[in-house]
């Protein structure tokens, strides 16, 4: 297993580095968070009859986290993780290879399948960033990676055709594993999954970026 496996050491650096800064994370409801899901970001120049652009404060990215019963009924998941500050700018320079100028939270969600021994699993992680520009650098830079990662370990990606609702989509798939890189608005969306066909990989895919949408159009996204 090459990117699932890494993924999930990922996630549990996160889950540690959200210890250290639980004070700094708003709870979701709480009195005051950094932005309010589906409002244009900071410096947006849109006018007043312009579309807003998809963004997330931290609160929204946790909600937009997608949950078993939408991906899938015979999936069990952890709980959702998401960290903020230096460390996440940090987790996220190191998976996209780029500096995550502009990152305004990172989070996440792993899924298997219960009671199966096949060994299906499904990583899901969020990166919410200030402009467009921003999350598309990451994404260039995050699809850039996974590619050399599999071909360092001698197993080349192809690219796959998936229709998904994203804005923009990068896909590919080694001998192991398949990759989603996503763009919706300024979030950047990336699935991990292995032993997955090409169907499901849509379908869970697509779910991910209908959650981002609702969320940031303030809507309940279903828990």
């Amino acid at each position: 297993m090459r990117s699932v496996v890494r993924g999930t050491a990922v996630a549990a650096a996160l889950v540690l580095a959200l210890t250290g800064c639980e004070e700094s994370i708003p709870a979701a409801g709480g009195e005051k968070a950094p932005g309010i899901p589906g409002e244009a970001q900071p410096g947006a120049d849109g006018g007043a009859d312009a579309p807003k652009v998809v963004w997330l404060d931290p609160t929204g990215l946790m909600n937009a986290l997608p949950i078993e019963s939408a991906v899938g009924g015979w999936f069990v998941g952890g709980d959702p993780f998401m960290v903020q500050g230096p460390e996440a700018v940090e987790h996220c320079a190191k998976e996209t290879g780029v500096a995550c100028t502009g990152l305004v939270a990172a989070g996440g969600k792993d899924m298997e399948t219960a009671g199966s021994s096949d060994g299906t699993r499904v990583e899901f992680r969020l990166y919410s960033f200030g402009t467009e520009e921003q999350a598309r650098a990451a994404m260039k830079g995050l699809a850039a990676e996974e590619r050399k990662s599999s071909a360092e370990y001698g197993e080349p990606t192809k690219p796959l055709t998936l229709a998904t609702v994203a804005d923009e989509t990068d896909a590919f798939a080694d001998d192991s594993t398949a990759d989603v890189v996503m763009r919706i608005g300024t979030v950047l969306a990336h699935v991990d999954a292995n032993e997955t066909e090409p169907d499901g990989l849509e379908h869970v895919s697509n779910v991910q970026v209908e959650r981002v949408r609702t969320v940031a159009a303030g809507k309940n996204p279903g828990y």
